[in-house]
């Protein structure tokens, strides 16, 4: 999920039902617990709680911090890549959360882009093409 829909009362619901998410969150937004302060933390830290309901909130520092509720996700960590200004690759340590939401965030913005390409209203010359396509 993108950070505009994300909620606590949300991911518990979902939980219920069986339907399993991960998205990133505002950290001011109701219901979200206390994590350390971001001076506290460098490059590839994690801190997260989970809630007896088992949903997680993390807060993960890559070059900014990043904050991510799930409703599936435990305190698992992997690598994942970052390239670095002079283009070399390093391997930063990350929630699986993370790793699951850089995989599958992109679905909603193809989807966009290929509704803007392929728009049925497109304009034309030939009249007769805005009649076949509205049919």
């Amino acid at each position: 999920m993108d950070i505009f829909f994300p909620s606590v009362p949300l991911f518990e619901y979902l939980r219920t039902k069986n339907i399993y998410a991960v998205g990133t969150i505002r950290p001011d937004r109701l219901g979200l617990p206390k994590l350390i302060d971001d001076n506290k933390m460098k490059r590839g830290d994690l801190d997260y709680q989970i809630s007896d309901q088992g949903i997680s909130f993390f807060k993960w520092k890559d070059n900014r911090s990043v904050h991510f509720l799930s409703n599936y996700h435990g305190n698992d960590t992997c690598k994942v890549q970052r390239r670095l200004k002079d283009a070399t690759n390093i391997d930063v340590t990350a929630p699986f959360a993370v790793k699951d939401y850089n995989g599958h965030m992109g679905g909603i913005d193809k989807a966009d882009m290929l509704r803007a390409i392929y728009d049925r209203d497109r304009k034309s010359k030939k009249l007769w093409h805005r009649f076949f396509l509205l049919c």
